[in-house]
């Protein structure tokens, strides 16, 4: 395994600087529900909105202790867990290829490192990277992975699998993206009874400890906030309508391999682009080669890791609900590169994963280019409250809802003026909620992130009128700047 550890490090460290690059966590700031968690989290307040994630909320009360109403540090955590995410994804597909597939060590290292490469850049990991509030998804992940590294020890000693469970356990405190892990270890155990790698009954009792524990968590939900899903999407999660599953199920499917577009015929005619492309990609499979149980182990795993929140849904016009495909890439990045090395020779192969990398790293720096923006923005309205505490009745003129399918101020933004600027919201009169749309001059700034924004003070009898204005020059937006 040293033998390639300079191709390793040489390795990580370039997706490490490539992230840093394209995130860029310095050009981030608090969005939409921020504002309505943290001062909670600043009160040392766990279940927040009767949520069960406890995990996550004492991370966002250990980041105000750390780090206050300073934005850098929060985005910079949340960063680093996608880097111990992507790290992790590598050991994960490390292990789970010398298992199952039997590669030699530099064909292990190799789709290993692939498969960590597509994930660390992959196009729809917004939320999680970017919005302080999606970081749960994340979070959860790492401990998926965690269970899952000890779970493929199991038969090294009891201590690993002991280790498996309390890794479970933490992440289902984290965030539901979690319950998938049930369903893949018992995939994983059947595979390996079906091989003759290990007994059936050691593998039953295995894979039963773990849904009881799974099941017992369920049980500590209802006790503690007297519902299964929190409030979140609780009137949603077990509403099974048919019609409304296949559609949510659809576009989750779709989305995640394509991004999201404000026209509804764009994002159609991608799909349709991406049936050809599966189509033609399983043809080839199936004549080419037998099936592949490992494979389907994935393809399944992959879709049960939708199901929990399948009923929520997804958006196909904004970023919005991305960090719900956080895990799921965890599986489908692993599926893509092996199909890809089944399908295509190793100079095709490279090719391909070239032109996917660099899919992925575009609009991933078109979601964290927008993100940016979105916190360019909200900076300029908490720092205007900041320093002008005056008693003055504030009229706020195309108050930004939205920015180019961002939430922004859709709420928070006068429970945070309240709890940590002490201002009287009261006064604060929003007489137009806008979403903000960009123009084409705009999507074609690939170099831009940092624009500049302030106010226009108009007053208007004894009210002082806020309309916020921009450079002009890259974007325009509905109803603002009109000076």
């Amino acid at each position: 395994m040293n033998k390639y550890i300079g191709l390793k490090t040489v390795f990580f460290l370039s997706f490490f600087g490539i992230t840093l690059l394209i995130y860029n966590p310095f050009a981030l700031y608090f969005l939409n529900d921020d504002m309505t968690h943290l001062p909670l989290s600043s009160k040392g307040i766990l279940f927040q909105h009767n949520s069960f994630r406890p995990i996550h909320d004492l991370l966002l009360i250990a980041e105000y202790k750390l780090w206050g109403m300073n934005a850098l540090g929060y985005h910079l955590v949340e960063w680093g867990i996608h880097v111990i995410c992507s790290v992790l994804v590598y050991q994960f597909s490390y292990n789970l290829l010398k298992v199952y597939r039997k590669y030699e060590e530099r064909g292990l290292t190799t789709m290993a490192l692939f498969t960590a490469s597509l994930f660390s850049v992959y196009a729809f990991h917004s939320e999680s990277v970017l919005w302080i509030l999606g970081s749960g998804a994340s979070l959860a992940t790492v401990f998926f992975l965690l269970s899952i590294l000890a779970y493929l020890k199991r038969n090294d000693g009891t201590i690993h699998f002991i280790a498996s469970l309390i890794f479970f356990q933490i992440g289902l405190f984290t965030y539901e993206s979690i319950w998938v892990a049930p369903v893949f270890i018992a995939l994983l155990s059947y595979e390996s009874v079906r091989k003759g790698a290990t007994e059936r009954k050691k593998e039953c009792l295995y894979v039963s400890l773990y849904w009881f524990s799974f099941i017992g968590n369920l049980l500590l939900r209802k006790i503690f906030i007297g519902e299964l899903a929190g409030t979140y999407g609780a009137e949603k999660v077990f509403d099974f309508n048919l019609k409304h599953l296949l559609y949510n199920g659809v576009c989750f499917f779709a989305r995640s391999f394509v991004p999201p577009s404000l026209s509804t015929t764009v994002f159609a005619g991608s799909m349709v682009v991406l049936v050809i492309i599966l189509f033609l990609v399983f043809r080839k499979m199936l004549v080419s080669k037998k099936p592949d149980s490992f494979l389907l182990i994935l393809i399944i795993s992959f879709l049960c890791s939708l199901l929990p929140v399948i009923n929520l849904g997804i958006s196909t016009h904004s970023r919005e609900s991305e960090r719900f495909l956080y895990l799921p890439s965890v599986f489908l990045c692993l599926l893509i590169i092996l199909i890809l090395a089944r399908i295509l020779s190793h100079s095709k192969m490279l090719l391909c994963l070239g032109g996917l990398v660099l899919y992925n790293i575009y609009f991933t720096y078109i979601n964290a280019r927008d993100y940016s923006v979105a916190g360019s923005i909200s900076k300029v309205f908490y720092k205007h409250f900041e320093s002008n505490l005056s008693n003055d009745t504030i009229i706020l003129k195309g108050f930004p809802r939205q920015f180019n399918g961002l939430p922004l101020f859709r709420s928070g933004f006068k429970e945070g003026l309240s709890s940590f600027y002490s201002v009287d919201t009261s006064r604060i009169l929003v007489v137009e909620e806008e979403e903000m749309k960009t123009t084409s001059i705009y999507n074609r700034a690939l170099a831009k992130r940092n624009f500049e924004f302030y106010f226009k003070e108009n007053i208007v009898g004894s009210k002082k009128e806020l309309t916020l204005v921009f450079d002009s020059t890259y974007f325009a937006m509905v109803g603002f700047n009109n000076q």
